[in-house]
């Protein structure tokens, strides 16, 4: 049972790393801006996603200074 525990634990730090990665937010709004001059998505959507993807810019600065 340890064993599963610590497993757990290893996919979940993997997990928070991956998310909170700017360089991954980064390429994320890129490819936004990208969908936006495509025309895939409208103004609003862009700024819908946009400010989601702000939020975890700064949640991400939170996480790496250990205060979220």
């Amino acid at each position: 049972m340890l064993m599963i525990g610590w497993v757990l634990r290893q996919v979940v730090a993997a997990a928070e790393r991956e998310y909170y990665d700017p360089a991954n937010i980064q390429r994320a709004l890129a490819e936004l801006e990208s969908q936006l001059d495509q025309g895939v998505i409208d103004g609003q959507e862009f700024e819908r996603q946009e400010d989601a993807l702000l939020d975890r810019l700064e949640e991400a600065r939170q996480w790496a200074n250990g205060t979220l």
